[in-house]
């Protein structure tokens, strides 16, 4: 009778494992990054109001960085040692994104297609269907790591 109970307790066990996996892999929640990085600000809450500038005062920056990918985010944080430095990102952080912060959802976020996502698909202008991301830490925080060199017949 006592052996009869071991499939149901490793069910219930596997149930019980299955949804702990589901609860966790939902990434963090988007205040997470907010207190543990507080430099970074969303572009909407910021405005071109005088109220804006006179509260911060007109600081300017010696150093204006476009896109927080794999060359943009080391520059700004080498140049920050001794300057000034905005680092202005389309997309948004990666922690908030469960598609992205977890290795085995990477091929969700190549797949998804919303406004939102880290990814963005495009079509070159010989037809080749691509995806570009849109993320700080750009393309290797959606590839999972991948790297492929180009055949030496098309550098």
């Amino acid at each position: 009778m006592a052996f009869g109970c071991v499939p149901v307790l490793k069910l219930l066990l596997l149930l019980v494992l299955w949804l702990y996996t589901l609860s966790s892999s939902q990434g963090y929640p988007k205040s997470f990054y907010q207190h543990k990085y507080p430099f970074i600000k969303k572009a909407s809450t910021f405005s071109s109001s005088s109220s804006f500038s006179s509260s911060h005062g007109d600081r300017g920056y010696d150093y204006i960085i476009v896109g927080g990918g794999t060359a943009g985010c080391p520059l700004a944080a080498t140049l920050s040692q001794n300057f000034s430095v905005l680092l202005l990102e389309r997309g948004g952080v990666p922690f908030s994104n469960a598609n992205v912060s977890f290795l085995r959802n990477f091929h969700i976020n190549l797949a998804d297609i919303s406004p939102t996502s880290a990814s963005q698909y495009f079509i070159s202008t010989d037809g080749v269907i691509n995806s570009r991301a849109r993320v700080l830490g750009g393309g290797t925080s959606t590839n999972a790591g991948f790297y492929s060199r180009a055949n030496p017949r098309y550098e």
